[in-house]
């Protein structure tokens, strides 16, 4: 009966076995990597709950097909391995079962269950990221949908005006900086050169203040 048990353990996602635990399959998904570079293949593992206090039907079920016997038969054939099992767990043996692990009781008395290290079926892959800078991709605006190009022409022609701006004036200051030095350089030809000649032509005559008083 031991056999049986193991191989259901092994194919199904869980066995209840009462007076020992459940054992559960758990599948973690492929993870990625980033510091490596790599993507981990996923991994299933077995994990062992103590104190059960059911037999799994589907358990029972596989029995009797295996055994080709009757299920209520089969049911008093797997309470008594676990029952058996249970005993000598308590008396400190170490139950082994192949592909799985060993059961055993800890410490405290709990019955507590050790996987064997198994070699992966599946080996970690190695990737690099790639970046496709002009690729198109759907996104949603607003509640309209339409794609990166579209947004991406959009978005260059509402920024075009204030670029056209600011390189218009990058060629605008230059050329009147320029001209004001050709007209700085046509007025000192034509005048000479002087403190005088800079300041205004027009002579001011400054007139005296009436007398604010008569000699008596």
């Amino acid at each position: 009966m031991q056999e049986l048990i193991n191989s259901f353990i092994i194919q199904s996602k869980e066995c209840r076995l009462r007076g020992i635990g459940k054992f559960q399959s758990v599948m973690h998904p492929a993870q990625a990597d980033i510091a490596n570079k790599q993507i981990t293949p996923p991994v299933e593992e077995k994990i062992f709950t103590p104190k059960e206090e059911r037999i799994s039907d589907e358990l029972v079920k596989y029995a009797a097909a295996k055994n080709n016997i009757s299920m209520e038969e089969a049911f008093e054939k797997i309470k008594e391995w676990c029952a058996e099992t249970n005993s000598r767990l308590k008396h400190g043996e170490e139950i082994f079962l192949p592909s799985l692990g060993f059961l055993k009781t800890n410490q405290s008395g709990n019955i507590s269950f050790q996987a064997l290290k198994t070699f992966p079926f599946y080996q970690p892959i190695t990737v690099e990221r790639v970046v496709h800078k002009n690729s198109t991709h759907n996104v949603l605006v607003g509640d309209r949908e339409t794609n990166s190009s579209v947004m991406s022409r959009f978005y260059s022609e509402e920024d075009a005006p204030d670029t056209v701006k600011r390189n218009a004036w990058k060629i605008i200051s230059p050329v009147l900086f320029v001209i004001a030095l050709l007209l700085l350089a046509f007025y000192f030809y034509t005048h000479s050169f002087s403190l005088s000649g800079m300041g205004t032509q027009v002579k001011v005559n400054p007139q005296l203040p009436p007398a604010t008083y008569s000699p008596q």
